[in-house]
């Protein structure tokens, strides 16, 4: 008995002489791990038979399994979690500090900074603690999420409504549903400047440059908000959306944009399953009109939030008769969200203008709209334009979406998604709709003013978008040829396709204010004027022969809009940079291949005449193998023109 008494306090590592010692030892574990304080000594063999275990002090085997051959495993599982216990605390401290110290390189290097340490017990950017999010994400999949959509949004009775009747869902239009209580929480509680991203001072800079200026480009959508304290009261969505807008206009602030896209993109992500109010919608469509690489992604999720709002019918509120402008039925009374002229007002702008990015993007991908141009409110815009209340940006914003009807019918008509050539019957339909885009430009050139922000810019935008819809009609001729001749029935269509192009750099080299959008411009516009530039130089490498082209002239208007793109002052990541190598090593391609002169100064390893222009600060990359700028990989995302193809035409012109 005095044996097993003794091998009992060899066990648990003190004996009675000690027992201070042990338990100044165990309450400093105690601190570590609460009620795990026996240390591990003896091999599991020896302990099943309840023998001491000699093990030597480099430890395993001891004398007995070694002698015996057997097999001996010390078991340390409980000491093992204490010891690894004060491991993971070590390797947390060195993690932060290797963390600190990459996050001071990346500031040094002016490159982007290693993103927040999970494993710490707080978020540096003032997120909550890990238990709390935990909490929080349990909390919303116990909560579940909403029918998507969840309800019609028609005004007749849907399948769906009377599911969710049955099933007594609550309606994602009550503000006590879950979806509403998660927006609630996670839309009010932060915004750019309180978790650091960017200071106040810059996000009155970038607010004010965006309602000064890059607001009035798209009609004033920005709404009642016309300062940063009502932004990050009211809309933190919107106002990352309107600082990562305005970073991107400005030369200096590729930092700052940055950060803001990321943060906008995040927050997009996280509210993907939860229901958001028209400002969100709002800053979805500020978003897809200017970030190109994921314009679709905000725009489809836009499009979605607003049918679920059922924006469209707030075109019912503004007039009492609706004959033969839809086949909905005029509601028995409006909701009473609706009571408000003005709210009812500014959510048929919004829709008319996701209307349009709809199809300003159904043109650049050559995909199928999301909105249906039958509508009624998209038919019925000649009578929004006729009303009393109709402001100067209501008739840009009804020019384009009747425009985009003409060019939907294009389209539509002419196919865009197939390479087959045209077939004769079609030469009289391209007459007709380019009477059609005349009577257009016709209609609204009389009705556009002078803006009071950006000057004449909306009348040269009409030219423009008129030279868009042309080009585009125009450019159909070319499909399935292959470098063939061009049938003698398109004959006139193929030198219109020609000459439009040429008018659209024309008019860039011409007119101060586009010269002066060219940063402030939708990026609509810089794809189509990338696009003119690359099928003009298409059509004088194969055709001009047959089309009497006078090839020199052609070259020299592109070099001389090369060069005004290099002079533009603006970051990497805006349109007018990424397109401007493209076109450069398109127009030596074309010049080499026909065995003509290149123009002399058109460099071809990209922007680098940039350094002419004084106190700008260039940004280059560095130089690849074969001489030209080599880009960033994300860089080359908004290159995702191969399906913007014109089939024929492909060209990777955008890097």
């Amino acid at each position: 008995m005095p044996k097993r008494k003794r091998e009992s306090a060899v066990e648990n590592g003190h004996n009675e002489s000690s027992s201070d010692q042990g338990q100044k030892g165990g309450q400093d574990l105690v601190e570590v791990l609460p009620g795990i304080t026996r240390k591990i000594t003896a091999c599991a063999a020896c302990r099943k038979n309840k023998i001491r275990c000699d093990m030597p002090d480099e430890g395993a085997p001891c004398v007995r399994c070694r002698r015996r051959g057997l097999s001996c495993i010390l078991n340390r599982s409980l000491q093992s979690l204490i010891e690894d216990t004060k491991n993971v605390k070590l390797l947390q401290t060195d993690v932060t500090h290797l963390h600190d110290t990459l996050d001071m390189l990346c500031q040094h290097l002016g490159v982007e900074g290693p993103k927040a340490l999970r494993s710490m017990g707080h978020d540096r950017e003032g997120s909550s603690p890990p238990a709390e999010n935990d909490q929080n994400q349990t909390q919303q999949e116990e909560e579940g999420c909403e029918v998507s959509p969840p309800d019609s949004p028609s005004a007749v009775q849907a399948p769906i409504d009377t599911f969710l009747d049955i099933a007594k869902i609550r309606s994602p239009h009550s503000s006590d549903s879950p979806a509403s209580a998660r927006a609630s929480r996670s839309g009010t509680s932060s915004d750019l400047i309180s978790k650091g991203i960017i200071s106040a001072t810059v996000a009155e800079r970038l607010v004010h440059h965006y309602f000064s200026r890059l607001d009035h480009y798209l009609y004033g959508i920005g709404g009642e908000y016309q300062g940063l304290e009502q932004l990050r009261a009211n809309t933190p969505f919107l106002l990352a959306a309107i600082c990562t807008v305005s970073a991107l206009h400005h030369p200096q602030e590729r930092v700052v944009y940055e950060a803001c896209n990321r943060e906008l993109r995040s927050l997009v992500a996280k509210s993907t399953f939860e229901k958001r109010d028209v400002d969100y919608i709002r800053a979805l469509c500020i978003s897809s009109f200017w970030l190109a690489d994921a314009s679709r992604i905000f725009c489809s999720d836009a499009i979605r939030r607003a049918a679920d709002m059922r924006l469209h019918r707030s075109f019912d509120s503004l007039f009492e008769d609706r004959t033969g402008l839809g086949s909905e039925p005029m509601p028995s009374e409006p909701s009473p969200s609706m009571q408000n002229l003005s709210a009812a007002t500014d959510r048929v702008r919004l829709w008319y203008l996701l209307f349009v990015c709809d199809q300003h993007l159904s043109i650049l991908h050559n995909r199928d709209s999301l909105l249906r141009s039958d509508k009624g409110i998209a038919v019925g815009w000649e009578l929004y334009l006729h009303r009393a209340e109709t402001t100067e940006s209501d008739v840009r914003i009804l020019s384009q979406v009747s425009l985009l009807l003409i060019m939907g019918q294009v389209r539509d008509v002419l196919g865009s998604d197939n390479q087959i050539p045209l077939p004769p019957a079609l030469a009289s339909q391209i007459l007709n709709y380019s009477r059609q885009l005349d009577k257009w430009y016709t209609k609204f050139s009389a009705l556009f003013v002078t803006n009071a922000f950006i000057g004449d810019f909306p009348k040269r935008g009409l030219q423009l978008h008129y030279q868009f819809g042309k080009l585009y009609l125009t450019h159909q001729v070319f499909k399935g040829l292959c470098g063939r001749p061009v049938p003698p029935h398109f004959l006139s269509a193929a030198t219109m396709a020609h000459d439009t192009a040429v008018s659209i750099f024309e008019m860039i080299l011409s007119e101060p204010e586009l010269q002066e959008g060219l940063v402030g411009m939708p990026h609509y516009f810089h794809v189509m004027i990338a696009f003119a530039g690359h099928l003009l130089l298409e059509i004088c490498q194969n055709y001009y022969e047959q089309l009497a082209i006078k090839i020199q002239d052609d070259f020299q208007v592109i070099n001389s809009a090369l060069n005004l793109f290099r002079n533009t002052q603006c970051i990497p990541q805006h349109p007018i940079w990424r397109m401007t190598p493209g076109l450069n090593r398109k127009l030596h391609g074309c010049a080499a291949s026909i065995g003509v002169p290149v123009p002399s100064t058109v460099p071809v390893g990209g922007l680098s005449a940039q350094d002419a222009i004084p106190g700008h600060e260039a940004l280059y990359y560095p130089q690849g193998p074969g001489g030209e700028a080599s880009q960033p990989l994300d860089e080359l995302l908004f290159a995702d023109f191969g399906e913007f193809n014109f089939p024929d035409l492909t060209s990777n012109f955008m890097t």
